[in-house]
């Protein structure tokens, strides 16, 4: 299986264009799943200008929560991630996933040693 390796530059432009085409304007806080999730919920952060949440941690009354990870495979994480938010603050989070898989990518701070998912080793689930 060939792995495309996304390196920062790329990142940094893709997420600016997936937050603009998404039209984000009315979130207050982001957080994201996971190593990868909280990569792409500081980005989102700094681009927005609002303040990043630990994955996990109250979400002010007043704030819309943007829920972001760097790529989404079937979707599962972000799913439970935004079922969970959704019961503990009684209202949807904005979801976004900065890149849709397949293909595999792996990114740049993953590039000498790319994560391979349970599946793709043969692993029973």
């Amino acid at each position: 299986m060939t792995i495309r390796i996304v390196s920062e530059a790329e990142f940094a432009q893709r997420i600016r264009t997936v937050l603009f085409n998404k039209r984000v304007e009315h979130v207050g806080c982001v957080t994201g799943p996971g190593r990868s999730g909280a990569v792409a919920a500081v980005y989102a952060s700094h681009i927005l200008g609002i303040p990043f949440i630990p994955f996990g941690a109250n979400v002010p009354d007043k704030l819309e929560l943007l829920l972001i990870d760097t790529a989404r495979e079937s979707g599962r994480t972000l799913r439970k991630s935004a079922s969970w938010y959704t019961k503990k603050m009684g209202r949807a989070p904005t979801v976004i996933a900065v890149y849709e898989e397949p293909p595999r990518i792996a990114f740049w701070y993953e590039a000498r040693k790319p994560q391979r998912y349970r599946h793709e080793l043969g692993f029973a689930a």
